[in-house]
């Protein structure tokens, strides 16, 4: 039985440094299972951990010393995010990163919120799903600049704030088994505690949508210009002109976060998060490239808050059909529509 426990040994010592923000002091051992639960290195967790993996005789257990570059990073993010062994894909089968995988989607299926609550949230940004009668299955979504601007927004979030607004939302919402990884980070290092533990901030002019109020962007900062002025009296006096940097996303020269990612227009965003110009032709040649027949679709509106988005947050992450699986779940039987 592959069940790898890492240990993390007195020799990688963890040290209390402000300046590089450390959440652990003085030297320590841990111990991280295949499902990313993490415990302190005290013997009893070990036993504890073999014999819940049914382990009981050590003649079973087996050491190995791997490396850990760039690449084992990116995958163990990856993995962490859509495989229920994460360690054992990593350094043992040595799977890399996969594009799409039907099994994930099955592995960790989303757990959709109140419909009631998603309802009653105002300030909504409205779209038109196009669904495939038969499977349920959202083929595109036209949708405004408003919708773009928060899919866009998800690529600027700190993977901790993601965490937090997915994880910690109602209605048990999962994100793969980085989420033990997060909670036993809040329970043995207690971040969620720490004063200056600054969470959903995010560099000045990066747009923050509405749908998330508690991710809010940095004020840009002042530049103060000073200079001398000399008078024929031969008296002078300092002074300063204050200079604010300007939004390089604003179609206008402006100092304050205004503007989102994308020009006002009308978009198709596909189930697998391609975003296109709205365009008869290219709709039509999505419905073909698919072989979906127009007796087939029908067309549902549905607005997007904070429910939605949240959820819309996590699916993208794991699923290689974001729409269908975040957002099928809030529309209410549809009613059919001519194309």
């Amino acid at each position: 039985m592959n069940v790898p426990a890492t240990t993390l040994r007195q020799s990688d010592t963890i040290k209390d440094d402000e300046t590089l923000g450390v959440l652990y002091k003085g030297e320590s051992m841990f111990f991280i299972t295949d499902d990313l639960r993490v415990t302190k290195g005290f013997p009893g967790d070990l036993v504890r951990i073999l014999l819940d993996q049914g382990i009981k005789n050590t003649s079973r257990i087996e050491e190995k010393v791997v490396g850990i570059g760039s690449k084992e990073m990116t995958d163990l993010l990856v993995h962490s995010l859509i495989s229920k062994t994460t360690l054992s894909d990593v350094f043992l089968r040595k799977q890399g990163v996969r594009r799409s995988n039907p099994m994930f989607d099955k592995q960790f299926s989303f757990i959709p919120p109140n419909k009631k609550k998603s309802t009653e949230k105002c300030g909504k940004t409205s779209v038109k799903m196009v669904l495939r009668k038969s499977d349920r299955k959202i083929v595109l979504v036209e949708a405004g600049e408003n919708f773009v601007d928060l899919l866009f927004s998800f690529l600027t979030f700190p993977l901790e704030s993601v965490l937090e607004l997915v994880i910690r939302a109602k209605d048990n919402l999962t994100l793969g088994y980085i989420s033990n990884l997060f909670r036993d980070l809040n329970t043995i290092f207690s971040v969620s505690n720490q004063k200056d533990w600054e969470k959903g901030v995010l560099p000045p002019f990066y747009s923050c949508p509405n749908e998330f109020p508690n991710i809010r962007s940095q004020d840009p900062p002042e530049f103060h210009y000073c200079y001398s002025l000399a008078f024929v009296n031969r008296s002078s006096r300092e002074a300063s002109t204050v200079n604010k940097p300007l939004d390089p996303k604003s179609p206008k020269p402006s100092t304050t976060n205004s503007s989102g990612y994308v020009e006002k227009n009308s978009f198709v965003v596909t189930d697998e998060l391609v975003v296109k110009p709205l365009s008869l032709v290219s709709s039509i040649f999505l419905l073909k490239e698919l072989e979906i027949s127009f007796d087939d679709v029908e067309q549902k509106v549905i607005s997007i808050g904070e429910v939605e988005a949240i959820a819309l947050l996590g699916a993208s992450l794991w699923s290689s059909s974001a729409l269908s699986a975040s957002l099928n779940s809030f529309a209410k039987k549809p009613k059919q529509e001519p194309l």
